[in-house]
């Protein structure tokens, strides 16, 4: 067999193979599939109405509005860059590969869907509307049989998005100097010349 003629076959075989493969029109109801590699991974926003009035029940009322603000940004921002099952990083010598969970954002969406929900059949009313009694006390039943025990050290070890929140606070350099009434400034990087210096009290400062 030459090699023209078994060009001619190749081509003819190609051909009719694809001849054999429908392609959708946008008669048939669906438009041409397009390429996705450059699709975008869904969104993980949170309800943030839902979320600051959540803030305003479990975070501390010493924060005052902007703090308490600010820590919702932060768990916010925290939550829309965590990149779930990715490789986390490992000490030199270990084999073993370990892997962040997967996203937590869909449970949490239903949290605060449910929490609106327990709301409306117990106090009649959504929970964004509760004063901040109201809201404690749909929160306390929401909570009521959880593994609440401890706080856990990360957002991801809470098994509810109010936890999760007030964990990820709790964990901030913020949280660490009200809690010792310090401006310690946790992770923060300070000069030689101030490590000797003991960190000033927290004293007669107002809520931001």
């Amino acid at each position: 067999m030459t090699h023209d003629r078994r060009d001619f076959l190749r081509r003819s075989l190609l051909g009719a193979a694809g001849a054999a493969i429908p392609i959708p029109t946008e008669a048939d109801g669906q438009p041409p599939a397009t390429p996705t590699s450059g699709a975008q991974p869904p969104s993980r926003a949170l309800d943030a109405v839902m979320l600051a009035a959540l803030g305003d029940a479990i975070l501390p009322e010493s924060l005052g509005a902007a703090g308490r603000a600010r820590a919702i940004a932060a768990f916010t921002a925290w939550l829309a860059a965590y990149v779930p099952v990715a490789e986390e990083m490992h000490g030199y010598g270990y084999a073993e590969l370990t892997y962040t969970r997967s996203d937590p954002a869909p449970g949490w969406r239903a949290q605060l869907q449910a929490l609106d929900l327990l709301a409306r059949r117990i106090r009649r009313r959504g929970f964004v509307q509760l004063d901040l009694a109201g809201r404690r006390a749909v929160l306390d039943a929401a909570l009521r049989g959880g593994r609440h025990g401890t706080l856990p050290s990360s957002p991801l070890g809470a098994d509810h998005v109010a936890v999760a929140l007030l964990a990820h606070w709790a964990a901030t350099s913020e949280a660490q100097d009200l809690a010792y009434g310090a401006r310690i400034g946790a992770g923060q990087c300070r000069s030689l010349a101030e490590t000797a210096r003991r960190p000033l009290p927290i004293v007669g400062e107002t809520p931001r």
